[in-house]
C-alpha cells in the first residue's frame, strides 16, 4: 500500500491524471472518468501484450537480442543533451530522447 501511494505520488502532474482530475472537476462525474480510463488501459496493455507474445512468437530469441542491443545502442547515439542553433533557440527533443534527458 505504501508502495501504490508513493508511486501516486511521484506520477502527480502526469498528463493523463491531469486530464482525468480536470474531467471529474468539470463535469462533476468522476466514476465514468475512472471507469473510461481503466477500460483504456487494460485495452492498451492487452493489444500491447498480445503483440509482444506475437513477436515472441514469430522471431527468434537471437534476432530479438539483436534488435534489442541495436535499439539501445541506437537510442544512446543521439545527443545527450538539447543542442542549440546558430540563433541559441534550443531545438525540441524527440520522445526518446526527452524520456532519457528526464532521468
Amino acid at each position: 500500500m505504501v508502495s501504490t501511494g508513493v508511486v501516486a505520488l511521484a506520477e502527480i502532474g502526469d498528463k493523463t491524471q491531469l486530464l482525468a482530475f480536470i474531467l471529474a472537476a468539470r463535469f462533476k462525474k468522476p466514476l465514468p472518468i475512472i471507469l473510461g480510463i481503466l477500460v483504456a488501459t487494460l485495452v492498451n496493455h492487452g493489444i500491447a501484450g498480445a503483440l509482444g507474445a506475437w513477436i515472441t512468437a514469430t522471431i527468434s530469441p537471437e534476432i530479438l537480442r539483436w534488435v534489442l542491443g541495436l535499439s539501445f545502442i541506437g537510442m544512446r547515439s543521439g545527443p545527450s543533451s538539447p543542442t542549440r542553433s546558430k540563433t541559441r533557440k534550443p531545438r525540441s527533443l524527440k520522445g526518446s530522447e526527452f524520456s532519457v534527458q528526464r532521468w
